[in-house]
Parts: C-alpha cells; sequence; structure tokens
C-alpha cells in the first residue's frame, strides 16, 4: 500500500481507538456511580432499619411511607443492578475493541514503516540511475 493510505488508515484507526477509550470511560463512570447509588440505597435501608429498632411507636402514615419506601427500593435495586450489569458488558466489548484497533494500529505502523523504508530504497534508486557515468580519460 502507498504511504499516504496507510497514513489516512492509521487516522481512522487513532479515531476509533478515541472512540473505544470515550466508550470505556464512559462504561467506568455508570459503574462507578452505580456503587454510590448502591451505597445510598443502602444507607437509606439502615437508617431506616434503626429507626424500628428503637421501639418508638410510628404513627400508621409514617409506616405507611417506610414500607412504600422499602417496596421503592427493591425496584430501584434492581434497577442499578440491571444497569451495572449493561455497564459491564459495555466495558468488556469497549476494552475488547480497543485491543484490537490497537494491534491494528500496531500493524499499520509496521507497514507504514516498511513502506517508507522502500520509498527510501527506490529513490536511492532512482538517484542512482540518474547519475550519469563518466568514463575516466586515458592519457
Amino acid at each position: 500500500m502507498k504511504p499516504r493510505t496507510l497514513s489516512r488508515l492509521d487516522m481512522l484507526a487513532a479515531e476509533q481507538e478515541r472512540q473505544w477509550l470515550d466508550a470505556i470511560r464512559r462504561a467506568s463512570a455508570t459503574l462507578k456511580q452505580t456503587e454510590q447509588q448502591r451505597g445510598v440505597l443502602a444507607a437509606y435501608r439502615g437508617r431506616l432499619a434503626a429507626s424500628w429498632q428503637d421501639g418508638a411507636v410510628l404513627p400508621a402514615a409514617q409506616a405507611r411511607r417506610a414500607a412504600q419506601f422499602i417496596t421503592a427500593s427493591h425496584g430501584a435495586e434492581a434497577q442499578i443492578d440491571q444497569t451495572a450489569a449493561q455497564a459491564e458488558k459495555q466495558l468488556e466489548a469497549s476494552i475488547t475493541g480497543l485491543a484490537q484497533i490497537r494491534a491494528r494500529r500496531h500493524t499499520l505502523s509496521g507497514m507504514q514503516r516498511k513502506a517508507a523504508t522502500q520509498a527510501e530504497r527506490e529513490a536511492e534508486r532512482r538517484q542512482e540511475r540518474d547519475i550519469p557515468f563518466h568514463r575516466p580519460i586515458r592519457p
């Protein structure tokens, strides 16, 4: 392949590499966010459990709200788990894609070096061909 073509392919691969890195950052951020959400949910559940354990009498409305919170928290936990699972899949796919594109760029780099070496050799051959041959003058 021509050096220009290889250079263009490398630019395209560099753009794909940037996109994979962005996808990895997004998936990692999502996973970090789900961990924080789990922590907040666990803290709320802990406070709720502690409020029930002090033995104080609670109004019926407050008990109903607590039961609603527990029900909603189970749904939220399932949604957090689903989001985390999707982010993990995306992260794995992105890491695989990044490894593949880096291998492709490595191959392209080798091809570029080879093409540059061949171009240099060809230029030297042309230069040698273009030098006129001078016969030494014999006395």
